[in-house]
Parts: C-alpha cells; structure tokens; sequence
C-alpha cells in the first residue's frame, strides 16, 4: 500500500512551527502543491500523453530529450545515466556529445569510473549513434583523467590487478562497476598520461598485457575478457618477483587486490620478502596495495617506509596519496572523505 504525504499528514497530525509551514500543509491537504519543474516531471508528464501511433510517441520522445539538453536542464550528471535512453530514443549526436565537453566534464567532476559504467551500458545498443557516442566517451574519460593527482609523463607506473573470481564483486549495490575493474581502468588511463607504465594481471601466475593507449575504455573492456588467463589464486608476490627479474625500476607499484597480502598470515610472507628485495634494487620505489574488499583496520597505514595499505576504494583515494607524495598532512585529506 502506497503512504503519500497527504496521508502521513492525517495520521501523524503535525503542528506547524510558523504560518510558512502552515500555509505547505493546507497546500498539501488540499492537493494544491504545485509540482516542480524537474526533467523527471517533464518525461512522466509526456508518457501519460495519448499519441495516434508509435512513430509519434518516438518522435515526442526524441523532442523532448533533445530540449531538455538544450536548455541545460538536464544536467551532466542526468545526462551520463540516461545515454542509452536518448540513444534508443535517436537523439540527435549533437546533443549527445555534450558528454565529451571538456569544460562540462571538468565542472561535472566525474571521475573515470562513471564513465565505464556509461560505455557498458550504451556499447550494445543497436543505434547509428552508437560507435559516435562511445567514442565521445573515450574522450571524456581522457577528460576526466585530469582529476587524478600526482601523476606526469615521466612518473614510471606499474599496475597490478588482481583477476580472482571474488574480484567481480560490485564495488556497490547499484554501481555496474566491479572490484576487477577499478586496476583495468586506471591501468589504462595512466597509459594514456605517462610514458612508462606496465599493467597486467595475477592469479597464480603474473601477465604483462599491452594494450594500445588511445582506446581507454574498450582496451579496459578487453582485458575484462582475460579472467581465468593467470588462474585464481592472488600470489601478488610474482609481480615484484618479475621486477625483479627483469631489473625493471619503477617509481610506484600500484596493486589492486581484495585480501591483504602484506601481514594477513601474521608473518613475515614472500610478499614482503619480494618487496625488500626489490627496494634493493629500487630504493625509491612506493608500493600501494589497495584493498579493495575494505578489510583494514584503518583507511590507510603506513606499515614500512614507502609501503601503504589503503583499505577499500573511493574515487578520491588519490587525493590522500598526493598529499603523502608532497609531504603533507594526509591525516586531515583522510578524514574529510570516505575511503
């Protein structure tokens, strides 16, 4: 049984604190409270429409959508969740690819992972606009890769994920995007901004995977499709083991995982071996190892110099490690988000 709030009035009988108020419940009684102007409102006002046939319902449709980005009514944030409804609904590419403006995407402040959620949903629509949209979502994932600090050209990046079964698992109820995702994109965005990274995969085994940089999201749409290459195990210890091996220096190794492979057992691990031995060879190396399954005791520790746990995953999670890579308090950046 619906509950509307005319009828929580009734039952509840609240007092009113001033006339203003007053003045919104008689308006609510007596079903007098104007509806607001919202994109929403407008749609559903539409589909209640009666229409002498199906083409015409399409083209109303189509009109409306195409206003309602017009007018800037819309908002970007509507706009990336609606995509594959204009899409079907043949919305002019025009208006389409406000998704792609760069000034909108830096005001919108979307970080990538929106982005592949968007590329998801539009990339099987059978549409003409289809290849045009997902290509001005490539460009405004480049856009939105501006967002992440600490990062140049010349930073040398090692990207490390974890490709185990439990790494499917949502990030979040209502999100598309997965655990195994969030290594896969930035791999491939810090490849289209430094020079000298290397990403790949582990399970049992360690695999470099070299994916062309100008495709961000359907290169990461491509190593999706690797799961069970490396089996699904997490010995993440191979990957330093392979730096190792190939004397390869980097200035971060970034790996994103759903267990914690530094102190879990309670024990020196190989994990941690590895690591000393590779700082040996890369005495100015960082190691941040994501916990994405959010297990830690804290939202980040420093266990060792140069060695950083960071429990669970949020979008801003590189504002905290820019602050520590300049020096500053990142206790305060810490605190003010949710990692």
């Amino acid at each position: 049984l619906e509950v509307k709030l005319r009828d929580a009035l009734f039952l509840v009988h609240p007092k009113a604190k001033d006339e203003q108020q007053q003045a919104l419940f008689d308006k609510i009684v007596n079903r007098e409270l104007a509806v607001p102007y919202t994109w929403e409102t407008e749609l559903s006002a539409l589909g209640q429409q009666v229409f002498r046939s199906e083409k015409e319902k399409a083209m109303a449709f189509r009109q409306k959508w195409e206003e309602l980005v017009r007018s800037g009514k819309l908002g970007y944030m509507a706009l990336m969740r609606n995509l594959r409804n204009m899409l079907q609904a043949d919305v002019s590419f025009a208006d389409l690819q406000l998704v792609s403006d760069a000034a909108e995407v830096a005001k919108s402040k979307q970080l990538p992972f929106r982005y592949l959620s968007a590329y998801r949903e539009v990339e099987h629509v059978n549409s003409t606009g289809t290849s045009a949209l997902m290509s001005a979502l490539e460009t405004a994932v480049r856009h939105s890769a501006a967002n992440i600090e600490g990062f140049d050209e010349n930073t040398r990046v090692l990207i490390a994920s974890d490709v185990s079964g439990s790494m499917w698992t949502k990030v979040s109820a209502k999100s598309i995007v997965r655990l195994f995702d969030i290594g896969l994109l930035l791999s491939m965005l810090l490849k289209s901004r430094c020079q000298q990274v290397i990403a790949g995969i582990f399970g049992n085994e360690w695999s470099v995977e070299n994916m062309p940089a100008d495709n961000i999201l359907m290169a990461t749409r491509q190593l999706e499709r690797l799961e069970g290459k490396v089996g699904y195990s997490t010995n993440g210890y191979k990957v330093v083991d392979w730096l190792i091996e190939q004397k390869q220096v980097m200035d971060k190794v970034m790996m994103f995982t759903d267990m914690q492979m530094w102190d879990s057992t309670g024990r020196t691990s190989t994990f941690e071996k590895s690591w000393r031995r590779y700082k040996q060879l890369a005495p100015q190396a960082k190691l941040y190892l994501f916990d994405l399954g959010g297990y830690g005791q804290s939202p980040l520790r420093l266990v060792e110099p140069d060695v950083y746990l960071i429990a669970g995953w949020s979008d801003r999670v590189f504002d905290v490690l820019s602050a520590i890579d300049k020096g500053g308090d990142a206790l305060s950046v810490i605190n003010s988000i949710e990692v």
